[in-house]
């Protein structure tokens, strides 16, 4: 398996930062030589969750992270107790980057045990106490985390723009922890979770069209709309059940048939989650833009019109849908098979990416949806070994895991990406 290049002692931003410095030009740049002073002695427990993936990867104003409570010794006794060090190591990383937690822009908080929501969520509050300086804010519920006694890991964007603004929309409720229904930065807005409540299933407005409305009410606080958006993730209670499932398509097509061509659905990631607090159904969150968008998709892996487009580029962003085993003929590959259908989502990446006109050495960021029970240590060997014989540099992107409880039938992992394709 790939073990990072450099010294164990410290670890290193994406060979995709863009940096000042001369380390800057050679696309390297080790977090320890930007860590302020006072934290500098820490730099060596900066790490990832796994070395499969870099610490972080910062480009085009944008600075993706995700920490945990790892590192320094052994995790903290208690939810909360993990949360507010994931907290400190979220903001010592990004201090690496010469930024602070004054500059995330969203935020997803995973938990194990969900009910501890509230007293992270107190937390949160006390932690981005301005609104004029909070993230949009995402709380789910998971089956697992990696490593083993890992309770909380919280997944962050942070940014250098400085044209941006929170939302607040007057008279909608505010999603748990946050302060704010949505971020601006530039020309991509940040949703906060929305929620749907829990409805018969044969319900008229099922809570996949709830969500839908929701989410349209904060974008018009943008002066947008459900139709700017062109990025949802999904986390569904009882999605295993297969009436579930198929409420969730017909809501999301009772709203969205009307407003996109069948190729130019939002790009989607649709998972189950076991826990959204007491009488949730759904939560979901967006990105949306007032700019262009172009939808790219391959030839090499499956289109599915009306349900998700494969990618969507906005600005020099590719933003590629949750990709899992499933061929162009709609077909489950390597069904319950950990491996395989890791490779197999690796090389849809690629294909995609390449449609665009990339390589997966612009995939700056992923996201891994593993089903409950699977072996982690099997994944990473399979998806660090895709990743290794395809890239030109030694940086792997940004990521991490998280376990959930449903997919796809048949599915056990699923990835989703995020790739820059402009200059560095």
């Amino acid at each position: 398996m790939w073990r990072p290049t450099i010294p164990s002692t410290e670890f290193s931003l994406s060979r995709r930062a863009v940096l000042g410095g001369a380390a800057a030009s050679a696309g390297l740049l080790p977090f320890a030589t930007l860590l302020p002073t006072p934290a500098r002695a820490d730099a060596h427990w900066i790490k990832s969750e796994h070395p499969a993936f870099s610490v972080g990867a910062s480009v085009g104003g944008l600075t993706f992270v995700a920490q945990d409570a790892g590192g320094r010794d052994s995790l903290p006794a208690g939810t909360t107790a993990q949360a507010e060090r994931t907290l400190d190591n979220l903001g010592l990383a990004l201090a690496s980057a010469g930024q602070s937690l004054d500059d995330v822009v969203f935020l997803l908080v995973m938990l194990r045990d969900y009910g501890e929501a509230p007293a992270v969520a107190q937390l949160m509050q006390a932690v981005f106490r301005l609104a004029e300086r909070a993230p949009a804010t995402c709380f789910i519920g998971v089956s697992n985390l990696n490593p083993t006694g890992c309770q909380v890991r919280m997944d962050a964007i942070a940014t250098t723009i400085t044209d941006r603004d929170q939302i607040v929309v007057p008279g909608l409720p505010l999603s748990l922890g946050s302060r704010v229904h949505a971020v601006r930065v530039g020309d991509l807005v940040f949703t906060s979770g929305v929620d749907a409540p829990d409805a018969p299933l044969n319900a008229a407005v099922p809570p996949s069209a709830v969500i839908l409305d929701r989410l349209d009410a904060v974008l018009r606080g943008t002066d947008l709309s459900i139709k700017d958006s062109f990025r949802h993730w999904s986390f569904i209670r009882n999605l295993a059940n297969p009436d579930v499932n198929r409420a969730y398509g017909r809501g999301r097509n009772l709203r969205l048939d009307s407003m996109f061509a069948a190729e130019e659905f939002p790009a989607n990631s649709r998972m189950g989650s076991p826990a959204l607090g007491e009488g949730v159904a759904h939560r979901s969150y967006a990105i949306a833009t007032p700019g262009k968008r172009q939808y790219v998709e391959s030839v090499f892996a499956r289109k599915v019109p009306r349900i998700f487009a494969q990618s969507v580029r906005v600005g020099d962003w590719l933003f590629i849908a949750g990709q899992d085993s499933v061929d162009v003929a709609n077909q489950t590959l390597f069904a319950g098979d950990l491996r395989q259908q890791t490779e197999q989502c690796v090389r849809q990446l690629e294909f995609i990416i390449n449609a665009a006109g990339g390589t997966l050495d612009d995939i700056v960021k992923t996201t891994v949806y593993l089903m409950q029970g699977m072996d982690h240590a099997v994944f990473f060997d399979a998806y660090t070994e895709q990743f290794q014989r395809r890239l030109k540099s030694p940086w792997m992107p940004a990521g991490l895991t998280m376990d959930l409880d449903a997919m796809r039938p048949d599915c056990v992992v699923e990835i989703d990406a995020v790739g820059w394709l402009g200059a560095r």
